[in-house]
């Protein structure tokens, strides 16, 4: 009956063990979200690591957020958007702003991390109109990315 007990408690610890092991990898899977307060930053992400940018606009003056550039190893995934007030569109209130989602992913990461400097992730905020007439973004929102090889 003692090696019973035994092999149970020592059956349980072994499966506590295991699930501590994959706690990383979930917590890897997370994706990170960065906000206009992280425009000009840099950062090192992982190989197939995941991550957000959100910001808000104000699409019912015609104004949007659009990918301007990617750094290499690193793809848009979606773009989504959603009021900022649900409640007073569900009012049907006219107006609003929103926020601009743009999820990414990073699929690789070159050999050598010195040559990526200026590899910028930059997004503009205009009127599309207006940009391809010529005006400048109203903001820019930039962040520097570099991709660590391997997971």
């Amino acid at each position: 009956m003692s090696n019973i007990k035994s092999l149970a408690v020592l059956s349980l610890g072994l499966l506590a063990l295991s699930s501590c092991a994959n706690q990383p990898q979930a917590e890897k899977s997370k994706a990170m979200i960065f906000t206009v307060a992280d425009t000009g930053t840099t950062t090192t992400l992982n190989a197939g690591q995941s991550f957000e940018v959100k910001l808000l606009g104000t699409p019912t003056a015609g104004y949007s957020w659009e990918v301007q550039t990617l750094p290499a190893g690193v793809v848009l995934v979606d773009k989504t958007s959603e009021p900022e007030n649900p409640e007073g569109r569900a009012q049907r209130m006219v107006g609003g702003n929103d926020w601009s989602r743009f999820h990414f992913k990073t699929i690789s990461g070159p050999t050598d991390l010195q040559g990526t400097a200026g590899q910028a992730l930059v997004l503009r905020y205009a009127r599309p109109w207006e940009f391809e007439a010529g005006k400048p973004a109203e903001q820019i929102w930039q962040m520097q990315i570099m991709v660590k090889p391997g997971s």
